[in-house]
Parts: structure tokens; C-alpha cells; sequence
């Protein structure tokens, strides 16, 4: 593990869209399919929403080995999206677990300020109704659950690819996520505040695509999921440029699905 200057944290954007470029049909296939699978799997009362955040560490691995795979030029296939679960799957989702558990002590505390508005939306997908999305309490809420997610969302960083790659346990693997983020604050800084100025032009260009559309919200919301699309394949490599940025030394496996059976 190694402290890396401020500026890089730009460069992990940077580096994440570059790899988008190599394979963008295949990498909007791969994010969709992905997302379509947790929405659908989110649909299973009670069961889904949890069984969905339980999985993400393993996901992340996949989205890893793929980014692996396009640095030493293989090809994607779709059975990389599952290829995060062929590494400590059982440590993997030892993490989903504690990930999930944190994700609801976190909402627990947010809702001392909305009568568990945001609880029992992420619980039981029950979204607030209009009113109650204005209400300061539930702003405040927004507000606490970010802050107090902060150490959670360190600690997780890193954690599955450490548990899959290096053979990590759960435990360990939190607490060098947890240190290696801390140490590199100032690079997540500059990363976190690009973000937030990518979410802002965001949602000024869904604002605007709303007008543009006169009210038809159908399609102000197809839109965005477009755009969303379009832009989380390079939020998720940029993970994969702050793990090699950070961790150079970390072995990167050699055998993926796309090295065995090259064309």
C-alpha cells in the first residue's frame, strides 16, 4: 500500500473512462444486465433487497476482472459478469453480510431524524410519498446517513478485492480498506468532490432534458437511466485505477475467463 499524490485522484477518473472506451457496447451490456439483475432480484418482497446488497462485494469483483481484462487487452464476455464469485465467494459474502448489517445501523441512525422514512425504503422498498421527500426531517436525515455511512463506505473500498485477490479475511481486508482510504484522504478528496461536481451537471442535464420534454416525465426518467448507464461504467473502473494506484504491489490474477479462451 502506498500514500498517492492529491491529483490522483482525478487521474482515476480519468483512467476509469479510458477503460470504458476499450469495449463501450460491451461494458453498457454488462452494466445493464447487472442492474437489471439487482432490480429484478430487488423485486422479491423482503428477501430482495437484502439478498441484493449481499451480493454487491462479489459484483465488485466482477467489475474488477473486467477492467483487469481490458488493461492486458483480452476480450469481455459475458460470464465475467459472474466471475467475481469464483474468488473467496464464501469471505465475499461474509462482507455482503456486515455490509449490509452496516448499511442498517447506519439507516437506524438517520432515522432519529425521519421516523425511519429511509429504513423502510431500503428494507421493504417502500419509497416516501412525494410530500415526505420535501420535508427538512427527511433532508436531515439524507444528511446524517451520508455522513455516517463515510467510515462504512471506507472500510468496504477495498475490502472484497483484497478478500478475492490477496485471500484476505473479512476482517482483515476491512481494516487495510479502512487505513489505505484514511491515508489517501486527500486523493479521495479531489476524487469525491470531481463526483460531486459530475452529480451536479447531472442533474442540471436531466433538468433540462425535463423541460426540453415538456412535463412528459416517462421520458425525462428514460433519459436519466441513459445517462446513468452511460456513465457508471466509468465509476466502477475508476474503482479498479484507485485499487492499482494504491496498492501496486497486489498481485493482479492472471487467469480470467477471457485469458483461457482467447480467440
Amino acid at each position: 500500500m502506498r500514500v498517492v499524490p492529491a491529483r490522483n485522484g482525478w487521474s482515476w477518473l480519468v483512467t476509469g473512462f479510458a477503460l470504458f472506451r476499450k469495449n463501450p457496447p460491451m461494458w453498457l451490456f454488462l452494466v445493464f444486465t447487472y442492474w437489471l439483475g439487482l432490480a429484478l432480484l430487488g423485486q422479491i418482497p423482503y428477501l430482495g433487497p437484502a439478498a441484493s446488497t449481499v451480493l454487491l462485494p462479489a459484483f465488485s469483483v466482477s467489475f474488477m476482472v473486467i477492467c483487469a481484462v481490458l488493461e492486458r487487452g483480452g476480450m469481455l464476455r459475458p460470464e465475467l459478469l459472474i466471475s467475481g464469485f469464483r474468488n473467496g465467494p464464501s469471505t465475499l459474502i461474509v462482507l455482503g453480510v456486515v455490509y449490509f448489517l452496516s448499511t442498517v445501523a447506519v439507516l437506524g441512525v438517520a432515522s432519529l431524524a425521519d421516523s425511519g422514512l429511509l429504513l423502510l425504503w431500503f428494507l421493504f422498498g417502500r419509497k416516501p410519498p412525494d410530500e415526505a421527500l420535501q420535508d427538512p426531517g427527511f433532508l436531515r436525515a439524507m444528511l446524517i446517513a451520508v455522513v455516517a455511512a463515510a467510515p462504512v463506505a471506507m472500510a468496504f473500498w477495498f475490502a472484497p478485492v483484497l478478500a478475492a485477490w490477496n485471500h484476505s479475511g473479512a476482517a482483515q481486508s476491512l481494516f487495510y480498506s479502512f487505513f489505505a482510504v484514511w491515508r489517501n484522504r486527500r486523493a479521495f478528496a479531489v476524487y469525491c468532490a470531481a463526483l460531486f461536481a459530475a452529480s451536479v451537471l447531472f442533474l442540471i442535464t436531466v433538468r433540462v432534458l425535463a423541460i426540453l420534454s415538456r412535463g412528459q416525465e416517462p421520458l425525462a426518467q428514460s433519459l436519466a437511466l441513459v445517462l446513468s448507464l452511460l456513465a457508471l461504467p466509468t465509476l466502477f473502473a475508476s474503482f479498479y485505477a484507485s485499487y492499482r494506484d494504491i496498492f501496486p504491489e497486489n498481485a493482479v490474477p492472471s487467469e480470467t475467463p477471457s485469458n483461457r479462451e482467447r480467440p
